[in-house]
Protein backbone atom coordinates (compact mmCIF):
# COMPACT_ATOMS: atom_id res chain seq x y z
CA UNK A 1 0.00 0.00 0.00
CA UNK A 2 1.47 3.32 -0.98
CA UNK A 3 -0.84 5.69 0.87
CA UNK A 4 1.26 8.33 2.49
CA UNK A 5 0.15 10.88 5.03
CA UNK A 6 2.81 13.45 5.77
CA UNK A 7 2.53 15.65 8.81
CA UNK A 8 5.40 18.00 9.56
CA UNK A 9 7.04 18.07 12.94
CA UNK A 10 7.08 21.83 12.76
CA UNK A 11 4.87 22.83 9.87
CA UNK A 12 5.48 26.24 8.46
CA UNK A 13 2.90 27.05 5.82
CA UNK A 14 3.66 29.76 3.33
CA UNK A 15 0.48 31.48 2.17
CA UNK A 16 1.21 34.49 0.03
CA UNK A 17 3.22 36.60 2.44
CA UNK A 18 2.08 34.76 5.54
CA UNK A 19 3.45 31.83 7.51
CA UNK A 20 2.58 30.08 10.74
CA UNK A 21 4.09 27.38 12.89
CA UNK A 22 2.27 24.32 14.21
CA UNK A 23 3.75 21.71 16.59
CA UNK A 24 3.56 18.06 15.68
CA UNK A 25 0.93 15.88 17.34
CA UNK A 26 2.19 13.94 20.33
CA UNK A 27 2.61 10.23 19.84
CA UNK A 28 2.91 10.36 16.04
CA UNK A 29 6.37 8.86 15.93
CA UNK A 30 5.71 7.25 12.57
CA UNK A 31 4.68 10.51 10.91
CA UNK A 32 7.37 11.60 8.49
CA UNK A 33 9.12 14.93 8.74
CA UNK A 34 8.91 17.15 5.70
CA UNK A 35 9.94 20.57 4.53
CA UNK A 36 7.14 23.13 4.69
CA UNK A 37 4.65 23.05 1.83
CA UNK A 38 3.89 26.28 0.04
CA UNK A 39 0.92 27.42 -1.95
CA UNK A 40 -0.11 30.35 -4.05
CA UNK A 41 -3.59 31.50 -4.95
CA UNK A 42 -5.17 28.91 -7.19
CA UNK A 43 -4.24 29.55 -10.85
CA UNK A 44 -6.75 29.51 -13.68
CA UNK A 45 -5.35 26.15 -14.82
CA UNK A 46 -4.59 23.47 -12.22
CA UNK A 47 -1.27 21.67 -12.32
CA UNK A 48 -1.46 17.95 -13.20
CA UNK A 49 -0.75 17.00 -9.58
CA UNK A 50 -3.47 19.30 -8.23
CA UNK A 51 -5.87 18.04 -10.89
CA UNK A 52 -5.24 14.43 -9.84
CA UNK A 53 -5.86 15.32 -6.21
CA UNK A 54 -9.13 17.05 -7.06
CA UNK A 55 -10.48 14.55 -9.58
CA UNK A 56 -9.19 11.27 -8.13
CA UNK A 57 -8.14 11.47 -4.47
CA UNK A 58 -10.94 13.77 -3.33
CA UNK A 59 -13.52 11.84 -5.36
CA UNK A 60 -12.50 8.45 -3.95
CA UNK A 61 -15.29 6.60 -2.14
CA UNK A 62 -14.75 6.22 1.60
CA UNK A 63 -16.60 4.36 4.34
CA UNK A 64 -15.85 4.88 8.03
CA UNK A 65 -17.52 4.48 11.41
CA UNK A 66 -15.64 6.35 14.12
CA UNK A 67 -16.72 7.28 17.63
CA UNK A 68 -14.54 9.64 19.63
CA UNK A 69 -11.59 9.07 17.31
CA UNK A 70 -8.66 11.43 16.95
CA UNK A 71 -9.21 13.67 13.90
CA UNK A 72 -5.69 13.06 12.64
CA UNK A 73 -6.33 9.32 12.62
CA UNK A 74 -9.59 9.76 10.73
CA UNK A 75 -7.74 11.70 8.04
CA UNK A 76 -5.10 8.99 7.81
CA UNK A 77 -7.82 6.42 7.22
CA UNK A 78 -9.31 8.62 4.50
CA UNK A 79 -5.92 8.76 2.78
CA UNK A 80 -5.51 4.99 2.99
CA UNK A 81 -8.93 4.37 1.48
CA UNK A 82 -8.31 6.90 -1.30
CA UNK A 83 -5.17 4.97 -2.23
CA UNK A 84 -6.96 1.62 -2.23
CA UNK A 85 -10.19 2.60 -3.98
CA UNK A 86 -8.90 5.19 -6.45
CA UNK A 87 -5.17 4.47 -6.66
CA UNK A 88 -4.64 8.09 -5.61
CA UNK A 89 -1.82 9.19 -3.35
CA UNK A 90 -3.11 11.75 -0.86
CA UNK A 91 -0.83 13.89 1.29
CA UNK A 92 -2.08 16.10 4.12
CA UNK A 93 -0.32 18.95 5.94
CA UNK A 94 -1.60 20.69 9.08
CA UNK A 95 -2.27 24.41 8.91
CA UNK A 96 -2.05 26.73 11.93
CA UNK A 97 -4.14 25.62 14.91
CA UNK A 98 -5.70 22.72 13.01
CA UNK A 99 -7.20 20.49 15.76
CA UNK A 100 -5.58 17.21 14.74
CA UNK A 101 -5.84 15.85 18.29
CA UNK A 102 -9.54 16.61 18.68
CA UNK A 103 -11.79 13.60 19.26
CA UNK A 104 -14.50 13.36 16.60
CA UNK A 105 -17.33 11.01 15.69
CA UNK A 106 -18.27 10.43 12.08
CA UNK A 107 -19.92 7.73 10.00
CA UNK A 108 -20.34 7.45 6.23
CA UNK A 109 -20.65 4.70 3.64
CA UNK A 110 -19.52 4.98 0.06
CA UNK A 111 -19.31 8.76 0.00
CA UNK A 112 -16.90 10.80 -2.09
CA UNK A 113 -14.03 12.01 0.08
CA UNK A 114 -14.73 15.69 -0.59
CA UNK A 115 -18.33 15.16 0.58
CA UNK A 116 -17.13 13.33 3.70
CA UNK A 117 -14.65 16.11 4.46
CA UNK A 118 -17.36 18.73 4.05
CA UNK A 119 -19.63 16.94 6.51
CA UNK A 120 -16.89 16.17 9.01
CA UNK A 121 -15.41 19.66 8.92
CA UNK A 122 -18.79 21.40 9.27
CA UNK A 123 -19.50 19.33 12.38
CA UNK A 124 -16.23 20.31 14.02
CA UNK A 125 -15.83 24.02 13.45
CA UNK A 126 -14.93 26.12 10.44
CA UNK A 127 -12.35 23.65 9.19
CA UNK A 128 -11.24 23.57 5.57
CA UNK A 129 -8.68 22.35 3.07
CA UNK A 130 -6.78 23.75 0.10
CA UNK A 131 -5.24 21.79 -2.76
CA UNK A 132 -1.77 23.16 -3.47
CA UNK A 133 -1.41 23.95 -7.18
CA UNK A 134 2.05 25.29 -7.87
CA UNK A 135 4.09 23.97 -10.78
CA UNK A 136 7.60 22.94 -9.78
CA UNK A 137 6.88 22.95 -6.06
CA UNK A 138 7.67 19.62 -4.39
CA UNK A 139 4.40 19.88 -2.46
CA UNK A 140 2.32 20.46 -5.57
CA UNK A 141 -0.87 18.43 -5.17
CA UNK A 142 -0.75 18.31 -1.35
CA UNK A 143 -3.83 19.15 0.71
CA UNK A 144 -3.36 21.83 3.36
CA UNK A 145 -5.76 21.50 6.30
CA UNK A 146 -7.02 24.83 7.63
CA UNK A 147 -9.30 26.43 10.20
CA UNK A 148 -10.76 28.94 7.76
CA UNK A 149 -13.42 26.97 5.93
CA UNK A 150 -11.99 26.58 2.42
CA UNK A 151 -13.19 23.82 0.13
CA UNK A 152 -10.27 23.13 -2.15
CA UNK A 153 -9.16 26.64 -3.10
CA UNK A 154 -7.68 29.56 -1.19
CA UNK A 155 -9.91 32.50 -0.38
CA UNK A 156 -9.04 35.78 -2.12
CA UNK A 157 -6.59 37.92 -0.18
CA UNK A 158 -8.18 40.84 1.65
CA UNK A 159 -6.43 44.19 1.44
CA UNK A 160 -5.91 45.67 4.89
CA UNK A 161 -6.98 49.15 5.87
CA UNK A 162 -4.69 51.72 7.49
CA UNK A 163 -5.85 50.82 11.00
CA UNK A 164 -5.07 47.12 10.57
CA UNK A 165 -1.71 47.88 8.95
CA UNK A 166 -0.84 50.10 11.91
CA UNK A 167 -1.91 47.42 14.40
CA UNK A 168 0.18 44.79 12.61
CA UNK A 169 3.22 47.09 12.62
CA UNK A 170 2.71 47.82 16.32
CA UNK A 171 2.64 44.13 17.17
CA UNK A 172 5.75 43.49 15.08
CA UNK A 173 7.51 46.19 17.09
CA UNK A 174 6.33 44.52 20.29
CA UNK A 175 7.72 41.18 19.10
CA UNK A 176 11.09 42.79 18.41
CA UNK A 177 11.11 44.30 21.91
CA UNK A 178 10.36 40.90 23.40
CA UNK A 179 13.16 39.33 21.37
CA UNK A 180 15.61 41.98 22.57
CA UNK A 181 14.52 41.20 26.12
CA UNK A 182 15.14 37.50 25.68
CA UNK A 183 11.44 36.61 25.77
CA UNK A 184 11.44 34.54 22.60
CA UNK A 185 8.44 32.35 23.45
CA UNK A 186 6.25 35.41 23.92
CA UNK A 187 7.66 36.92 20.73
CA UNK A 188 6.77 33.79 18.77
CA UNK A 189 3.21 33.97 20.08
CA UNK A 190 2.88 37.60 18.97
CA UNK A 191 4.38 36.91 15.54
CA UNK A 192 2.15 33.89 14.96
CA UNK A 193 -0.86 36.01 15.88
CA UNK A 194 0.16 38.76 13.46
CA UNK A 195 0.65 36.31 10.60
CA UNK A 196 -2.65 34.61 11.21
CA UNK A 197 -4.72 37.77 11.66
CA UNK A 198 -2.90 39.98 9.14
CA UNK A 199 -1.45 37.63 6.49
CA UNK A 200 -1.48 40.34 3.81
CA UNK A 201 0.04 43.11 5.93
CA UNK A 202 3.04 44.97 4.59
CA UNK A 203 5.11 43.73 7.54
CA UNK A 204 4.05 40.08 7.10
CA UNK A 205 7.20 39.05 5.26
CA UNK A 206 9.41 40.51 7.99
CA UNK A 207 7.29 38.88 10.70
CA UNK A 208 7.54 35.55 8.88
CA UNK A 209 11.32 35.84 8.65
CA UNK A 210 11.62 36.61 12.37
CA UNK A 211 9.36 33.73 13.34
CA UNK A 212 11.28 31.32 11.12
CA UNK A 213 14.56 32.33 12.79
CA UNK A 214 13.06 31.85 16.26
CA UNK A 215 11.76 28.41 15.35
CA UNK A 216 15.22 27.14 14.35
Amino acid sequence: MRAMVLFTASVTLLWGAAAWSQPAPQGDKKDAKADPPSAAMEPLTLTPAAERTRTKALKAKVSVNFTEKRLGDVLKEFATQADVSADALLMWAYGPDFPYSKSVSYTCKGKALDVALDELFKKNGDLGYIVVSKEGDKHDGWVLLTTTGERGAAKPAVKLGAKDEADAAEKLALAKTLIDGGKTDQAKTVLAFVLKKYPTAKIAAEAKELLTKLEK
